[in-house]
């Protein structure tokens, strides 16, 4: 769950995830994620936007990968099963991928 808490994106409109690559994106970018969230089996589909890049080296050292803006139904509906399943970390105010 730990991954999951520092990767999801809750501030964004319609929220995302952070996806750790070396893979180079760029901003604006649409992308079509597979997911699969700890303890389910089955892997979600979500489309999205690129909106957060953290280069290689990145100040801070935080870890180098994008940020990606769900952008369609199937996101709502990962949205809501991460929001479900991080319902007590999403409290904390420890650190993520992101802010």
């Amino acid at each position: 769950m730990g991954q999951l808490y520092r990767s999801f994106m809750p501030f964004l409109k319609n929220t995302g995830l952070f996806v750790p690559t070396r893979k180079r994106y760029l901003m604006g970018q649409e992308v079509l994620l597979m997911v699969q969230l700890p303890g389910v089996k089955e892997k979600f589909s979500a489309a999205g936007e690129v909106v957060w890049v953290s280069p290689e080296n990145a100040a801070g050292h935080k870890k180098q990968g994008v940020g990606v803006e769900f952008t369609d139904g199937n996101g709502a509906t990962l949205r809501i099963r991460i929001e479900g399943l991080l319902v007590e970390q999403l409290k904390s105010d420890a650190p993520t991928y992101t802010l």
